[in-house]
Order: C-alpha cells, then structure tokens, then sequence
C-alpha cells in the first residue's frame, strides 16, 4: 500500500513545501499495475489500465454489471495507478462533427487563446475554453451525439456519483510545441503554495474527489505528437499539490512519467491529482487536438443562493468609514469580507478573465473589494469596479 505522510508527520495537519519528501514520492511510484486486478480490463500498458468501450455495451442498462464497471474504474483512480484509457470511446463520425465545429471556433477565436500550463504565444497551443457550451450553441445535434455517450455517463458516476457537472476545453497542440508544465488539477491545482498550505491536510485529500479529468481524442496521437504523460499513483501522494512547483519536480517527472499512444476516438480519464502534462508535439506537420473534460461532483454548491452584490454594496460605505477612521482593523475587516464576499476565482469565462504568467486563477470578488478599500475608492468608483469584475467573469 502507498505511504500517505511519514510517521513522523502523522498528527501534522498544515504542510508547506518545506515537508516536501522524494523518498516517499518515489515508493508510491513504483507500484506495478497488474492486469489481473482489474478483470474487466484489456491490458496495461506502461502502468495504465486500459480497457475497450465496445465491451461494455452489454453493461449498460443492467445495474448490477454497471456497479461492478464502475467499482473497478473507481479503483484505478483511487488506489490504483490513477489513470485509465478507453479504447473506441467515440465513433468518428461524432469526433469529426465536432472537429468541424472546433476549427470553426478557432477561426472565430483567433489572437484571443491562452493556456495555464504551456505558452500560446509563439502559435504552437491554442485553447477553446468552454467549447463545452460553444458546441451547444453552434449546434444542437453535435452536442446531443456527443454528450449523450452511455459509457461517459458511466464513466462519470464513478467518480463523482449522479448528477455531476460537465465542463470542456479543446486543446489543439500545434508542431513544435513544448511539453506542458507537470501539473496537478483543479481545485486546489490552481491554487499557489501560499494559500494551498493554509488547507489542511483533509481538504487536499478531499480535492481529489471534486473533479475527474479526461481527455478525448480528436485526432490520432502517436508519440511523437505529444499525448498526455502521467505519472501512475502519485495520486496518493498527500503532499502533490505543494510538490508540482517544486525546482526538483520536474527532473523526476520526466524520468518516471509514462505517455501511451491514442487513437481518434480514445478517451483517457485521471484523478486530478495525478501528476500529468501534455507532452511534446516533435512532428513537423502534426496538429494534435483533444477536447479536454473536467467532470465536477454535484456537490459542490452553497445550500442558499446569496447574492453578495447586494450584500457588499450595502457594507461597502461602512467598512470604508470603519477603515478611514481605524475603528476596525484590517484584519476584521478582512474578516467581514470572507463572509460577505465571494472568495473563489471560479466559475469565471476563461476567454476573458485572461491568468498572468504568475497566477492561474484571475482575481475573486474579495480580493478585489479588499484592495478596494485598502486603496479607498469611493462607493460610486467601487461598484464600476465590481461591475467590471462581474462582466469579465460572466460574459457569454
């Protein structure tokens, strides 16, 4: 069984990058996958399960045979190598009405793509963010033939449970692109080290389970174009979130990381704390595309809707007095406001709320209102501000 933290640590609660260990790191990574524990399977290759979606048509419909399916793909995330790849996901008549809707879009789109983990600027990475609802709007049929997949869905709830929220992101790696950042995902992959390690050692573990990641093939990717390398069963490793930055990291990726060829139409899907990046694309004339999907638990929502608008701009004029005149510190301040803001960068409109080379998340109503007041702007000067803030984040 994988190490989780040293003995030493086993009652340490908050981490920092100071708690970093590559001799733990490097024994979960060297499990082996074995095909015989995972019977539904059709091999391994380079540590990933693989299996073939045109087996599982008869499992679909019969709960029983859908349990044990999506027992065993939970098992791979959680306690196995993290990661498997499913052989004939999608037909190529659905890849190639969507490839003609994608190519649409980036023609639209262009001079506007940016990427969080690999440099757009020299043309080699372009991004549809939210190709998801950019499909559904540009046409129904594709969208219904593609999201209407059995094995998606199964593949889904065996993650996140029922009802999770689907979201997507096209990623075209053009010739001549270089290999991504190693990174971990969404939530707490997007978050710096500074805040990350002000969670506790509970809430990095709990981000695993928020969100699956995946990929889907929409074009062939052989090696040399780069497909997506991981890093088998360093899911389990507590302390990823804090490691991904590290200088050392990304020597030991590259000497354990594994990348498996695709096929148009092939879906790879991962815990979001696997350790992966988009490898390099070294062809010449090769464009690899792949629509990226990122399955979010249904859960994560508030149980009221609150509307801090309303809320902040009602608070606004008192904090700046209580400020102004030092009745409040700070800090309290900064207290009212976590209550009385909304304090996550997401969900935002990922076209506009452009990221700086140093942060992966724009700025969160909180952020905003504190410099706000720190920097006294008037009420009127303040709510062109937010409003600003809110139209970036929620344009269509």
């Amino acid at each position: 069984m994988a190490k989780e933290v040293s003995k030493s640590s086993e009652n340490q609660v908050f981490f920092s990058e100071f708690d970093i260990n590559y001799d733990d790191l490097k024994i979960i990574c060297s499990q082996k996958t074995l095909n015989e524990d995972y019977p539904l399977s059709d091999s391994v290759i380079n540590n990933v399960v693989v299996y073939d979606a045109r087996k599982f048509t008869s499992f679909i419909g019969i709960s029983e045979k859908e349990t044990r399916l999506k027992t065993e793909l939970h098992n791979v995330l959680e306690k196995g190598p993290g990661v498997f790849v499913i052989r004939n996901l999608y037909e190529d008549v659905v890849i190639e009405q969507s490839n003609a809707i994608f190519e649409k879009i980036v023609k639209n789109e262009a001079d506007t793509s940016n990427d969080h983990f690999a440099s757009s600027l020299d043309g080699t990475n372009t991004r549809i963010w939210n190709s998801f609802q950019k499909v559904a709007l540009e046409d129904s049929d594709a969208f219904i033939n593609y999201y209407s997949n059995d094995i998606l869905k199964l593949v889904a709830e065996s993650w996140c449970g029922p009802n999770s929220q689907m979201t997507a992101q096209v990623n075209i790696v053009r010739p001549g692109s270089e290999m991504q950042k190693p990174h971990r995902d969404y939530h707490l992959g997007f978050q710096e080290n500074e805040v990350i390690q002000k969670f506790p050692i509970s809430s990095h573990r709990l981000s695993n389970y928020l969100t699956l990641q995946g990929g889907v093939a929409h074009t062939d990717m052989p090696l040399e174009s780069g497909p997506t390398a991981v890093l088998p069963y360093s899911q389990q490793y507590d302390l990823g979130y804090l490691t991904w930055r590290d200088e050392a990291f990304g020597d030991f990726f590259n000497k354990n990381a594994v990348q498996n060829q695709m096929n148009k139409g092939d879906g790879i899907f991962f815990n979001p704390a696997l350790f992966h990046a988009a490898g390099s694309n070294t062809t010449k004339d090769f464009h690899r595309v792949g629509n990226l999907l990122q399955i979010s638990s249904a859960f994560g929502k508030t149980m009221e809707r609150i509307d801090y608008i309303k809320i902040i701009n009602q608070l606004y004029p008192s904090l700046l007095e209580h400020l102004d005149k030092k009745t409040l510190s700070e800090k309290l301040v900064e207290n009212v406001l976590i209550c009385a803001t909304d304090g996550y960068a997401f969900p935002t409109n990922l076209d506009y709320d452009n990221n700086s080379n140093s942060k992966l998340q724009g700025m969160s109503m909180f952020e905003l209102t504190k410099q706000s007041l720190l920097d006294s702007l008037s009420l009127e000067k303040f709510i062109l501000k937010l409003s600003e803030h809110q139209h970036i984040r929620f344009s269509d």
